[in-house]
């Protein structure tokens, strides 16, 4: 065993790298935790170490959730995934078991953890926009390819908690430089979100960011001021929400457009075809209409190498993103309208760009008009595979219906993949076989495997410790709580390395420190020298 103040180097070494590498893939992640399991061991001295948690509430609260997956593998029937699952979460049991019987950190300690944290989100976000931006010669077509890290919704949640961490440290800071940077790293990485349409990890900081706003507004300031603080979020909401509804005809004909009108035959003398029952538009340009395809097809051949009859490089068929880009542009369909595409527009089509206003660099709002394609396609019947919202609808409703068969204790750790696949088969799903997922939603994860009992178990696993040490807990703990209810609704989070470990990680960080009783004073260096 080494002196206490080398296991206390290694520790902070361990916790520090991990605040940082999580943000870098797998191996950075699980280096630092491996760092830690066997300073722990090596440090020995257990009978202290079980003497600190045996009677810590808190603490057995937080291992409930793998104890859970522990007693799901008694009834599951694909005992190997059920393993691999319990692999995939074992920091759900080995942080609490390593935070809970080590001293809590200093202020210092604390800060400069997130401050590592802060820069490393940073730092890898600079990493993805180079990607992103073509620095190193990798053809993005869909710009979540430009994480390179981590899934693109993972990285969002991590970006909207820094962001929120980083304005609420140059609220703290008493250095001028270190809140300067903290400012420019926040608006760094709004830039990023908005850019590379991280979309679910924008609506997070926005709803959470407005939750705090209204809280503290209310009940840290005066009443005009709160007044007048509300009044303005009021407005920027209400603009907000009047540009997204808007939005939700951008795909109907408009009654204005010249191009709407139909042509009895090409500037070749071939007859147009009409689909008059369609009315599908770009720009307010009917889709379906002025269709001359012989003549598409030659003209494609000698503007570009890729078959007209396949897939352009985000798997969409290349002929329908043709037709939608000449209407966005509100040309023919013809050999005319394909003569009158410049190169760029060559380009967008065979990236699978189907609108000439929306592109790789259009960011949230090219992401919004998908959503609202999508939107469009679900109210017409069509397949959902492949597409963000609509398709976790489709994996929402299957995912009742398993709950429906298994309500108490569900499936099992294993078998949730097993029993999603049966009843797309049941269902008749119009899902393409390789898009048949799971549950894309952690409560409904929860439940599908352990039954409305496991639901029960997860509900009180997070609220609870929240409840008891909400006076003594750490204010960043509600950003990134909030942020990780809401991320639960659209992702079934803890399935991945990265998504379980950013969130057992700061979870146990904040109510391990939270539980010892100490406060972190970031104003008064005066105060306790541990944190609270």
């Amino acid at each position: 065993m080494l002196p206490a103040i080398w296991h206390r180097y290694i520790f902070l070494f361990g916790i520090i790298g991990l605040a940082a590498g999580m943000l870098f893939g797998t191996v950075p992640t699980s280096i630092p935790q491996i760092i830690l399991a066997a300073n722990w061991l090596i440090e020995r001295n257990f009978d202290n170490k079980w003497r600190q948690v045996k009677t810590n509430k808190i603490f057995w609260v937080l291992i409930s959730l793998y104890v859970l997956h522990l007693i799901g593998m008694s009834y599951t029937q694909n005992t190997q995934q059920g393993l691999s699952d319990l692999r995939n979460k074992m920091p759900l049991l080995i942080l609490p078991l390593i935070l809970f019987t080590s001293t809590p950190l200093s202020r210092k300690e604390f800060r400069l953890l997130f401050g590592f944290f802060f820069l490393s989100v940073t730092v890898s976000s600079i990493c993805c926009y180079l990607v992103y931006a073509g620095f190193t010669k990798k053809n993005i077509i869909d710009v979540r390819n430009a994480s390179i890290f981590m899934s693109h919704i993972r990285f969002s949640l991590f970006i909207a908690f820094a962001i929120i961490g980083m304005i609420y440290g140059s609220l703290k800071e008493k250095s001028t430089l270190i809140r300067f940077i903290c400012l420019i790293s926040s608006l760094w990485l709004l830039f990023f979100m908005y850019k590379l349409e991280m979309a679910t990890g924008f609506l997070c900081l926005t709803i959470v960011s407005t939750t705090l706003i209204v809280f503290f507004s209310l009940k840290k300031t005066s009443k005009p001021f709160s007044i007048a603080v509300l009044s303005g979020l009021a407005v920027m909401l209400g603009l907000f929400f009047y540009f997204a509804f808007s939005q939700l005809n951008i795909f109907e004909k408009s009654n204005h457009n010249s191009s709407n009108i139909l042509l009895e035959k090409t500037k070749n003398g071939r007859y147009f075809f009409h689909d008059t029952v369609s009315t599908i538009a770009e720009n307010g340009n009917l889709i379906f209409i002025n269709i001359n395809e012989d003549e598409m097809k030659t003209e494609w051949r000698k503007r570009s190498e890729m078959n007209y009859n396949e897939e352009d490089k985000k798997g969409n068929e290349l002929k329908f993103t043709i037709l939608r880009y000449l209407a966005s542009r509100g040309f023919t369909k013809d050999s005319t309208g394909i003569a009158s595409l410049s190169e760029k527009d060559i380009v967008n089509i065979e990236n699978g760009n189907p609108n000439y206003k929306y592109n790789i660099n259009s960011g949230l709002i090219s992401k919004w008009r998908s959503l609202v394609w999508e939107y469009n396609k679900y109210k017409r019947g069509e397949n959902p595979s492949g597409q963000t919202l609509t398709m976790r609808m489709a994996f929402w409703k299957n995912g009742s219906y398993i709950v429906h068969e298994n309500p108490i204790v569900g499936v099992g750790t294993g078998d949730i993949q097993s029993a999603y696949d049966k009843m797309y088969v049941q269902t008749h799903s119009k899902l393409d076989k390789e898009w048949r997922l799971r549950c894309h939603n952690q409560y409904l994860a929860i439940t599908v495997a352990f039954g409305i009992l496991g639901l029960i178990i997860f509900l009180i696993y997070l609220f609870y410790p929240a409840i008891v040490l909400r006076k003594e807990i750490h204010l960043l703990y509600w950003p990134f709580f909030l942020i990780s209810l809401l991320s639960f609704i659209t992702e079934d989070t803890l399935e991945t390395q990265s998504g379980v470990t950013f969130f057992i990680f700061f979870q146990t960080l904040f109510l391990w420190l939270a539980s010892f009783q100490y406060k972190i004073d970031f104003e008064n260096e005066r105060g306790s020298k541990y944190y609270k």
